[in-house]
């Protein structure tokens, strides 16, 4: 058999487990224990590591998974429009109602954009770091964090992105178990208070029964706040 068909079945293979994989995930399972079970389901024996899927293969498949016309690229709408459609499947994650009686994902993430919202009305990026942060809870849960800032890409900006990525560290600062160093290296950082912020309110969203804004309303507040951050922009010039 030539190199050219021989690639051409290891690719489709490598697509093959990739799919099954991302069923895994998408069911709580972790993406590298996945990728091994997947394998042995689809291959039905060994695979060598070079053949397996990257994680972040899985993470894009699960993405797609999640999303019938073919991945983010080809949402409709807005930079609003499609966040909030990545944030509306956190309705179906399901949390342990002992530690979370609010609810399913969705919920706490509302209950979340709240209370920042009450503390912080005026800022957007605080604000969409709140709203998105548990996104990549709907994608993979082993790394919820790393896939949640790589679908959102470019839909957020860089301050909300450390926001998401440091909030782990905050909420460690907060319960006075993070290290040294990364104590400094987080109280250093210019939004240091924000981040302290959004990890209180996160530690606080989980009352049953809240009354909390819609998606909807969220995105509009956001939406909103982008307009007038323009509409300043365009005055100042």
């Amino acid at each position: 058999m030539s190199d050219e068909p021989r690639k051409a079945g290891a690719d489709k293979l490598r697509q093959r487990i990739a799919e099954e994989a991302a069923r895994m995930v998408a069911k709580g399972s972790d993406s590298t224990r996945s990728r091994f079970r997947a394998a042995r389901r689809v291959a039905r024996g060994w695979v060598p590591e070079e053949q397996l899927p990257s994680h972040d293969e899985i993470r894009r498949e699960v993405t797609r998974g999640s999303d019938p016309a073919g991945g983010l690229a080809h949402l409709a709408g807005d930079r609003f429009d499609r966040i909030a459609e990545l944030v509306r499947v956190l309705e179906n994650v399901k949390q342990d109602p002992i530690k979370h009686p609010e609810g399913d994902v969705l919920e706490h993430t509302l209950q979340v954009f709240d209370r920042v919202h009450e503390e912080r009305p005026f800022d957007e990026e605080l604000l969409t770091a709140a709203l998105v942060h548990d996104v990549g809870r709907a994608i993979d849960r082993a790394d919820p964090v790393s896939s949640g800032v790589s679908v959102l890409a470019d839909l957020i900006t860089e301050r909300t992105r450390w926001l998401i990525e440091s909030l782990a560290d905050a909420t460690a600062h907060g319960n006075h178990t993070l290290g040294t160093r990364a104590r400094q290296r987080l109280e250093s950082h210019p939004d240091f208070l924000d981040v302290l912020l959004l990890a209180e309110c996160d530690r606080k969203a989980c009352i049953r029964g809240y009354d909390a804004a819609s998606l909807d309303e969220a995105v509009a507040i956001l939406r909103g706040l982008a307009a007038e951050n323009e509409a300043d922009d365009e005055a100042a010039e």
